[in-house]
């Protein structure tokens, strides 16, 4: 169970007293970290499969494709991207995801409140059951109709709605062997608000209150016998929009791009980072591009090249550079640590200033949650060692004894 965008810190009694004691009586995972970017479509790539985007291929929430002699970014939320990225490069994902590797295992399915292409990118090729307010589909793409898969609400409500039939028919009747619910809070409400005002601790609230749902069915699971392990966490965390910038519209400035629409040096925001991609008739271009980019006081780290892997990135199709905003620990007015510089675009305005957003280096966006409980972890522990969401992966795996080769990630500590 994820519940998107919920900071570490947050993981608290007065805040969210049911997760709060679930995680005294689990394994709790002290030093969780994101991937880079922390973006939720490529999380749930990197969590559905264990590896990082330089792996599984899927860059970040927004992403360049080939058009023509040049590069055009795409919102990967859209439920057209998966259709869109099979067509450039005649596949999906890079390697396998959980979904296929269980397909002859008992399978899974998916319930996700968060953007279509965060819940597709969890099965794109259609393996399971994947269960969205855009679009519902089962194994071989098969459309599943209203009675088979709730539509709900992008809201609190929908969130309780979703984890309510993820416990009565997912959990309590169909029981495969990969149950995953997503859901949009409490990352929906902190981009609605401030960080630490009451929208955000409604979120939280509603998070908890799912959970607690599916907890008690988890339970009368095990009372009935079933062996489970519950992984409960979060995919990234948010910090507090302090400045909005738009990057390409200052690389046209500096001449190091033609025209705000040209596809040869194209950026892809994702908030608190950025993504550049190159056409191969401006390559030339690229020890400028960074020179630029490294003199900028809105940017505080560029990768370049090989650089690029040491945060989990590969300069491939056209992707050449990568950038972190500008960030400070320094206190929003709600007292909540963490404020970043965002990329924007026309087309991704991104939240407004004082809002919560993510995506970048920031150390309060990078510092998801995570619990283990059963499946053998020690409860009433706490590990200390770094890890990361490419380690969900291979620890589900391990659990039910199949193969976990190809995967960046390992298996988690169990005491």
């Amino acid at each position: 169970m994820i519940c998107d965008g919920h900071r570490n810190d947050f993981v608290r009694a007065d805040t969210c007293p049911n997760i709060s004691g679930f995680a005294e009586r689990s394994r709790r995972f002290a030093n969780h970290r994101a991937i880079f970017p922390s973006a939720t479509r490529a999380s749930a790539a990197a969590i559905a499969t264990g590896c990082w985007p330089a792996n599984h291929g899927l860059h970040g929430n927004t992403m360049g494709l080939p058009d023509g002699e040049g590069v055009r970014v795409h919102d990967v939320g859209d439920p057209a991207f998966v259709g869109k990225l099979r067509h450039a490069f005649g596949r999906t994902l890079k390697v396998p995801t959980m979904a296929e590797r269980l397909a002859p295992h008992g399978g899974a399915v998916i319930a996700s409140n968060v953007s279509p292409g965060a819940a597709y990118f969890q099965d794109p090729d259609n393996f399971g059951h994947v269960v969205h307010r855009a679009g519902s589909f089962g194994p071989g793409g098969r459309v599943l109709g209203p009675d088979e898969a709730p539509v709900v609400s992008h809201d609190f409500a929908g969130d309780e709605a979703l984890a309510e039939w993820f416990v009565s028919d997912v959990l309590l009747q169909r029981r495969p062997r990969l149950s995953v619910l997503w859901l949009a809070n409490p990352d929906l409400g902190m981009h609605a608000g401030p960080l630490g005002s009451q929208m955000h601790l409604d979120a939280i609230a509603c998070a908890d209150r799912a959970f607690a749902r599916v907890e008690s069915a988890v339970e009368t699971m095990r009372a009935e016998g079933e062996d489970v392990l519950f992984l409960l966490g979060s995919d990234h965390g948010q910090e507090t929009v302090r400045e909005r910038v738009a990057v390409a519209a200052r690389l046209v400035a500096a001449g190091l791009k033609e025209s705000a629409d040209s596809t040869d040096v194209v950026v892809a925001p994702q908030g608190g980072s950025g993504l550049l991609y190159v056409a191969p008739n401006a390559q030339s271009r690229i020890p400028d591009i960074i020179a630029f980019l490294r003199a900028q006081p809105y940017i505080a780290e560029v990768f370049h090249g090989a650089e690029m892997l040491h945060i989990g990135q590969r300069p491939e199709n056209g992707l050449a550079i990568a950038f972190a905003m500008a960030r400070s620990a320094e206190p929003n007015p709600f007292g909540v640590p963490g404020q970043i510089t965002i990329c924007v675009s026309d087309e991704k305005p991104g939240k407004p200033e004082g809002f919560g957003s993510h995506g970048g280096l920031g150390d309060f966006e990078r510092h998801p949650f995570l619990i283990a409980n059963g499946g053998g972890f020690a409860p009433g522990t706490v590990e200390h060692g770094v890890t990361r969401l490419i380690d969900i992966a291979p620890t589900v795996m391990r659990y039910l004894g199949l193969p976990r080769d190809g995967m960046d990630g390992l298996a988690l500590p169990q005491f």
